[in-house]
């Protein structure tokens, strides 16, 4: 991808900040400036364990959040809208779905159980496309036939709980593409499928970013999912980034001791085939440290790691770690 491609971004997150109200009374903060941006035809994985703010900060982009739960800070910028989290709600369901779209991990939390799959297509249709009732039920084929689900004019009819999970996935999958996004959050899309359904989820997912240049921002905990797919990188720990790469630098040579830890934990056959665990627990976001959130794990931490947060170091071009000691990893 050309750098002025890169110059250019479809998504452009600055600062993006979320505070969820806490039971005790006051806020937690959940994410802490994340910054990242994606250009068209671009897929950026943001990868970390289960709590480290993924989920929240793809939420957060879309304005999912419940904003009596949770205050949302910063900037998401999509080409052409504007700034998402100023958006009125009005503009802000036009470009939901039209120009940026989500599917997420379980189908069957996001399909209606009493519609018909092809009604649920049609309806996405009818929102922001509109056409004729012979137009829509074609788009809805079409729509079904691209995610390459067999007899889609039968399967339109089917039910949610008629289909396989890789079915209902792929359903998702042409829900979301059907008004043709530039934009697609996918959210640990494949985590609930078999190893084989998920190798053929993502093959279709490339294969419909190839054809549409769209921009993915793909939120996974799998190393193994970020190797296949991403183009860049960001790892995240304690709600933040804590280093950001091309994908084949990381993979290369990690330059964040958390990083370090997610490629060591890979079963590999060079140590026994024995799993090297990240030491402790993740940190608890109501009380975190005062430093460096991944200080009490690590293993290269110095007395300077405890002191303030820790800023962005420019590693090289396109490649930021978060780390005091970056140089001696």
């Amino acid at each position: 991808m050309s750098e002025a491609a890169r110059d250019t971004p479809i998504l452009d997150v600055r600062g993006l900040t979320v505070d969820f109200a806490s039971a005790a009374g006051g806020a937690v903060r959940a994410l802490h400036g994340i910054d990242l941006s994606i250009a068209a035809g671009e897929t950026y994985a943001l990868v970390g364990e289960s709590g480290s703010g993924k989920s929240v900060t793809s939420l957060a982009i879309m304005r999912l959040l419940d904003p009596r739960r949770a205050q949302v800070g910063g900037s998401v910028t999509l080409t052409g809208a504007g700034d998402l989290l100023t958006l009125p709600p009005k503009p802000l369901a036009a470009v939901r779905g039209r120009q940026i779209a989500m599917i997420f991990q379980e189908p069957m939390t996001c399909l209606n159980p009493v519609q018909t799959v092809g009604a649920q297509i049609a309806e996405a249709l009818k929102r922001h496309g509109g056409g004729s009732r012979a137009e829509i039920a074609d788009a809805v084929i079409a729509a079904l036939a691209e995610v390459e689900i067999p007899d889609p004019r039968r399967r339109a009819g089917a039910y949610p709980h008629e289909l396989s999970g890789g079915m209902r996935q792929r359903v998702l999958i042409a829900m979301a593409l059907a008004c043709r996004p530039r934009l697609l959050i996918a959210d640990e899309p494949t985590t609930a499928l078999d190893v084989t359904v998920q190798a053929q989820i993502l093959r279709l997912l490339a294969r419909l970013q190839r054809e549409r240049g769209m921009a993915v921002l793909f939120i996974t905990h799998s190393l193994a999912v970020v190797a296949e797919i991403a183009d860049r990188v960001g790892v995240m720990y304690g709600g933040r980034i804590v280093e950001q790469a091309r994908a084949a630098d990381m993979f290369a040579q990690p330059r964040h001791p958390y990083t370090r830890g997610l490629l060591d934990s890979l079963p590999q056959t060079a140590h026994g085939g024995r799993l090297r665990a990240i030491p402790g627990q993740v940190i608890d976001p109501a009380s975190p440290p005062p430093g460096c959130a991944f200080e009490p794990r690590c293993a290269l931490r110095i007395d300077d790691c405890r002191v303030g947060p820790i800023p962005f170091f420019p590693v090289a071009p396109d490649r930021a770690s978060r780390c005091l000691r970056w140089g001696e990893l």
